[in-house]
């Protein structure tokens, strides 16, 4: 393979893992809360009910801080010989690791998952993302406005003092996908319970979810706590708009060597 094409793609794909931005769809009016500082933040139940009492599958999900397991061999035991009494199959069972309370807070991060194309004109590399097109449909149900974080580094600072001044210990991380039984999932819950907050499945993948997980206080419905004014670093955009646009990336890089 030519060196030079190597290293161009190498730069395309160091440069496009490295890029995301952080968005937070909602109404208008529960985002400029947030914009001036006020956080709000429901409960893992609240997602689980959603879906359960309402068939919505966009914004809830029943297995959110869960772990479904699939297929299942069963057998009653005697205690003293060890030996199965009665076995059977179950097609589903489901864990619960105490989280069904705990606030958490959702975002959407548009990430290497959106890449669509890359240009490499001399020493500018231009990279595009773009949504795809059943996020166009599915994030237009999240509410009518986004609110798109410009400066992360610093609301991540910030979000992370305001929790400190609350005495709330937190996580916060991409969500990642799963189909049924994957030994990923059960590792890194097994080794961390809270990491089952950050696993959803497949079916959500859409959703592309960053999530702040707050883990020392329970609450029957939501979780505030005030942060410093975002206005400075943020913007509100029509939901509609941000999902029809591209979004692109231009910096300058070091000559590339034949």
């Amino acid at each position: 393979m030519d060196e030079k094409i190597s290293n161009k793609d190498e730069l395309i794909k160091q440069a496009t893992d490295s890029f995301f931005i952080l968005m937070k769809f909602g109404s208008k009016e529960n985002l400029e809360k947030l914009q001036q500082g006020k956080v709000y933040m429901k409960n893992l139940d609240y997602y689980i009910n959603l879906e359960n009492e309402t068939s919505n599958e966009d914004v809830g999900d029943k297995f959110d801080g869960l772990m479904p397991i699939h297929d299942l061999d069963i057998s009653i035991l005697n205690p003293e010989t060890n030996e199965p009494i009665h076995k059977f199959k179950a097609n589903m069972a489901t864990m619960n690791l105490g989280l069904k309370k705990s606030p958490v807070m959702c975002m959407y991060i548009l990430d290497y998952r959106n890449f669509t194309n890359a240009d490499l004109n001399d020493d500018i590399l231009s990279i595009e993302f773009t949504f795809t097109d059943e996020q166009k449909e599915r994030i237009s149900k999240f509410g009518d406005s986004v609110l798109l974080i410009k400066n992360t580094q610093e609301f991540f600072e910030r979000m992370e003092r305001g929790l400190v001044a609350d005495k709330a210990s937190f996580s916060r991380d991409r969500v990642k996908y799963y189909n049924k039984n994957i030994l990923q999932h059960f590792q890194e819950v097994a080794e961390d319970y809270r990491r089952i907050a950050f696993w959803k499945r497949k079916k959500y993948e859409h959703q592309q979810e960053y999530r702040f997980l707050v883990l020392n206080k329970t609450v029957e419905d939501h979780y505030t706590f005030d942060i410093e004014d975002l206005s400075d670093i943020s913007e509100i955009v029509p939901t509609e708009v941000i999902l029809n646009t591209v979004t692109e990336v231009r910096h300058k890089i070091g000559l590339i060597e034949e």
